[in-house]
């Protein structure tokens, strides 16, 4: 009977002992290990969200850059429009002209 004793012994103090480790590990272990958890994935979160941030910022920067650079300069955008202003102010002089007829340069 002693051998029986004897297991039963070591059976409940097995059974006690994996109760205890699992109170402390439900209560105590797991509770910090997901604070822990949560602060590294928030750090990463940050750093992800800093660094995609970055990245927008400096792709938009650099369309910018390009698309101004893409556009033409001041000089031709000012001749274009005064040329297309000259081309637009004959044709309507041309026009009134033939509604009108002729301006008469003798008369100062």
């Amino acid at each position: 009977m002693s051998i029986f004793w004897m297991f039963a012994t070591a059976i409940s103090s097995s059974l006690i002992t994996l109760i205890v480790v699992a109170f402390w590990g439900h209560f105590y272990f797991q509770p910090r290990l997901r604070n822990n958890l949560q602060q590294e994935l928030d750090e990463q979160v940050e750093n992800a969200a800093q660094v995609i941030s970055e990245r927008v910022e400096e792709g938009v920067r650099r369309g910018l850059v390009e698309g101004v650079r893409n556009l033409p300069s001041r000089e031709v955008l000012e001749g274009a429009s005064r040329s297309l202003a000259r081309t637009g102010a004959e044709l309507v002089s041309e026009r009134l002209g033939q509604i009108f007829g002729s301006p008469r340069k003798d008369r100062s």
